[in-house]
């Protein structure tokens, strides 16, 4: 079923195309230069789900709460079982013997649920799923018990201000593994009030400013922005799972690279976005974005056994067959265009995957289950 808000349909496949873009290193790297992907579009994903919600007074939490945890946290950790299995039935082809599974081991990784939120380095990104449910949750809590006093724009400021204190928090300590969880809910509680603003304050004003010259004044910013910072990639900050590598001197970097980035994609979404409003195949990966999120690594490296297998046979040239057995984030690059296969199968891989499920397990699974339920009436 096509998702009725076209606009946010387009963003949010934008964003997940950006995601399997960063991790082939960039194959098409559209504006990157600008707005490096991991400058904005973790925090763009929150800001969507900001834009969705209508939590109020009135939201049971408990209704609320087993959702979420139905819609996150369970499809993550059901991946993240079979990515393990995945993972250690690759390793054992990498390694062309039965290598032992460590069960217990792999076991106490999915205590990373609530810390880090990553459990197998083949399934890395999904760590932002224990994150979302956790943001989500406690502005659900905020909202249900601070009605009487609240005012977006004030709960904005300080949303602001636990973002900024994070960053600087981060920047200047060691963290332990209990404080993750607590303080990117503190960094990503922002963005799901921006998306609240945008949607009810923003949109409509936005829809009279002059695109082309909104757009220019942001890449303006930015290019700005390059130039005083120390170094070029300073704007992004990698690893928020374990909220580290947030290079730039300045605390409230994140902060400005997230609204500006977000902002523009949005411009450029209404700008140029209506041809791809009625288009199947982006409704299709803006429908599976946890998927494709969540498997796009495995399929880069099954597509790396296909060359693996291939180079027994005949020279895979320059294919590094130690490197790619020893880290699931090898990717082949003699052939600099090979990028492009890469991020195909990282964006179809997982969407074929998911028709596949639907069409040959859950759709004649709940025909039976309706059929079963219908005989039982009737008797």
């Amino acid at each position: 079923m096509a998702k009725e808000n076209k606009k946010f349909m387009v963003l949010s496949a934008i964003g997940i195309l950006m995601v399997v873009d960063s991790h082939t290193w960039g194959t098409f790297d559209i504006f990157a230069n600008f707005f490096p992907f991991n400058s904005f579009f973790m925090p763009m994903f929150v800001f969507t789900s900001g834009y969705f919600n209508r939590v109020n007074n009135e939201t049971n939490l408990w209704k609320y709460t087993l959702k979420k945890f139905k819609t996150l946290l369970i499809p993550f950790w059901v991946v993240s079982a079979l990515a393990i299995v995945i993972e250690w039935l690759i390793l054992c082809y990498k390694s062309g013997s039965v290598e032992p599974f460590l069960f217990e081991y792999r076991a106490k990784a999915f205590l990373n649920t609530f810390t880090s939120g990553e459990i197998t380095t083949i399934a890395l990104p999904m760590w932002f799923a224990p994150m979302l449910f956790a943001v989500q949750v406690v502005y659900a809590i905020l909202k249900k018990f601070l009605y009487k006093i609240w005012n977006s724009k004030i709960f904005l400021v300080l949303f602001t201000a636990c973002h900024i204190f994070t960053v600087w928090y981060a920047k200047g300590h060691e963290l332990p593994e209990a404080l993750l969880l607590p303080l990117k809910v503190l960094f990503f509680l922002v963005f799901i009030e921006m998306g609240i603003i945008y949607r009810d304050v923003l949109e409509e004003k936005l829809k009279k400013v002059n695109h082309l010259l909104l757009l220019a004044g942001l890449l303006m910013v930015n290019m700005i922005r390059i130039m005083i910072l120390p170094n070029e990639y300073d704007l992004a900050f990698d690893s928020l799972g374990t909220l580290d590598q947030f290079t730039s001197p300045y605390a409230v970097t994140p902060l400005i690279s997230s609204i500006v980035g977000i902002l523009f994609w949005l411009e450029v979404v209404d700008l140029i976005g209506k041809p791809f409003y009625n288009s199947k195949i982006v409704n299709s990966i803006s429908e599976n974005t946890f998927y494709i999120m969540s498997f796009h690594i495995i399929f880069f490296n099954l597509l790396n056994c296909v060359l693996f297998t291939i180079n027994k046979f005949t020279e895979v040239r320059y294919f590094d067959v130690e490197a790619f057995q020893e880290s699931n984030w090898y990717r082949w690059e003699y052939v600099p265009q090979f990028r492009y296969v890469y991020f195909l199968v990282g964006v179809l891989g997982p969407v074929g995957l998911l028709k596949l499920y639907n069409s040959f397990i859950k759709k004649p699974f709940t025909k039976l289950i309706s059929k079963n339920s219908a005989d039982v009436k009737k008797a």
